[in-house]
């Protein structure tokens, strides 16, 4: 999952590492931890609708040097995340998803994430603006094979976008700031570790509809580090669009 990077933070406050090597698995770290999701316009209904939607993401290669620790971890090359959205006839949109335990390599994780948008269409084209907010945490040998360590993160973002129809096709840009803040208890010695950064972010995507079904294809990046591409098909639930 998007959280398996976090397992090297110990890296950059334990390892004897270089400092370009701890500045590398900082960016996969807080990659991660932006949770970013496809920025497309919330769509404007006649009636209330469901949707379900699953996102796939690369996943980045990890180096799995933790501390005192030297086993390796071997993520999938891609990441499935399902969400579940709601669409209200004045435009605005609320969504989220929760994980209430994953397990991997002896890890614990849990998340829950929100979303809350809203759209207005001129003509062929659409503008919105969304926030969201994800809170989770991660239990494990994270720095000493002999010790569970507990690390706790927060991720909020606000975006904006503008889109223009090209036939069925939506083709949209949008910018964004987020922001991480995320903890770290270290059993072995009790030491608690506090820190947050925060970066723009931004990209193109476009998204195209079948019947029910809607398939999106988005690119974007931060104003540093990371280029995340997202793959996503959807689905309504209800009466017919």
């Amino acid at each position: 999952m998007r959280f398996l990077a976090l397992l090297c933070v110990g890296a950059v406050l334990w390892g004897q590492t270089t400092f370009q090597e701890q500045a590398q698995r900082l960016m996969n770290i807080q990659s991660y931890l932006l949770d970013l999701r496809p920025a497309t316009a919330p769509e404007i209904v006649d009636h209330f609708q469901i949707e379900a939607i699953l996102d796939l993401y690369p996943q980045p290669d990890v180096n799995a040097r933790i501390g005192n620790k030297e086993e390796a971890l071997d993520p999938p090359s891609w990441v499935p995340k399902l969400r579940f959205r709601g669409f209200f006839r004045n435009g605005l949109m609320i969504g989220g998803a929760w994980a209430p335990g994953i397990d991997f390599q002896d890890y614990r994780a849990e998340f829950i994430a929100l979303e809350l948008g809203y759209r207005r269409v001129f003509q062929s084209w659409t503008t919105s603006v969304r926030a969201s907010y994800s809170d989770g945490e991660i239990e494990g040998a994270i720095t000493d094979p002999d010790f569970e360590d507990l690390f706790q993160y927060k991720n909020s973002g606000l975006d904006i976008s503008v889109g223009h129809y090209f036939g069925r096709a939506h083709v949209y840009g949008f910018v964004g700031w987020n922001e991480t803040d995320n903890q770290l208890d270290i059993a072995l010695d009790g030491v608690h570790l506090e820190g947050d950064d925060g970066t723009y972010y931004g990209g193109l995507g476009v998204q195209i509809p079948w019947n029910r079904w809607r398939f999106n294809l988005e690119q974007n990046a931060t104003d540093t580090y990371l280029r995340n591409l997202i793959l996503s098909a959807s689905y309504r639930f209800g009466r017919k669009p």
